[in-house]
């Protein structure tokens, strides 16, 4: 590429020498002969006069203003707000049922599951009841046996006070043991002034309960007291 451009700078150098050495009809003074020039230097000043002519023509093209117009940005139009009213708070409801009660801690205060009882013993249970429900146990309410052995027992009872949601209250019944051995289980429930019997477990339909086991009683055996006699 550069070759080509000498050579092509080369050729007008020499187009305008000859041009200018072409006789006129007005003698003119001899030329005086130039040095001659290295091909670096004849390179460089080619690339002047080019570099020059390249000015000179840039100066007359139009020069052209960039304006700038500036643009109004759209206006944002407000919209109307709704006026709202504060959602009113739910009332808190309750879905415990009425009457329920629940294990307390510990249950069996007295006589656990399985004791050993002689036959016809006396002993009391006694449980510790919560009021799970959401009504207030008053002295209305009853303990009243529900099923299976009574064992000799006041098969109902008035609570000896007032039981509100989630107090406790330990319920006591004085039992005797059966006289022949074997398993013997007494099954008592709550019961409402209405009527209405209730107990534990998940729906309050479960009785809670005494559960002994009578063993044979040892029979004592009379001991005979010798009578004095009276001597002669």
């Amino acid at each position: 590429m550069r070759l080509r451009l000498f050579r092509f700078l080369l050729l007008i150098l020499t187009l305008t020498v000859l041009a200018a050495c072409r006789p006129s009809s007005t003698p003119t003074p001899a030329p005086s002969i130039p040095p001659i020039l290295s091909e670096e230097a004849l390179l460089q000043t080619s690339v002047a006069q080019v570099t020059q002519a390249a000015f000179e023509t840039l100066d007359f093209l139009p020069t052209s203003t960039a304006t700038s117009t500036a643009t109004p940005l759209p206006q944002i139009t407000q919209i109307a707000t709704i006026a709202r009213s504060a959602t009113p708070e739910p009332t808190p409801t309750s879905d415990l049922p009425c009457n329920k009660a629940g294990a307390g801690v510990p249950f069996d205060i007295t006589i656990p599951d399985d004791s050993p009882m002689y036959a016809g013993q006396e002993f009391i249970k006694t449980w510790r009841l919560v009021n799970r429900g959401s009504c207030k146990w008053t002295r209305l309410y009853k303990l009243v046996f529900f099923s299976q052995n009574s064992m000799s027992a006041q098969q109902e009872q008035f609570l000896s006070g007032e039981v509100l949601p989630g107090q406790a209250i330990d319920l006591s019944v004085k039992f005797y043991a059966p006289l022949a051995p074997g398993s013997y289980q007494s099954n008592w429930m709550l019961q409402d002034p209405d009527g209405n019997l209730f107990g534990i477990g998940f729906n309050a339909d479960a009785p809670f309960y005494v559960k002994i086991i009578v063993t044979n009683d040892p029979t004592p055996t009379p001991t005979i007291t010798p009578t004095p006699t009276s001597t002669p």
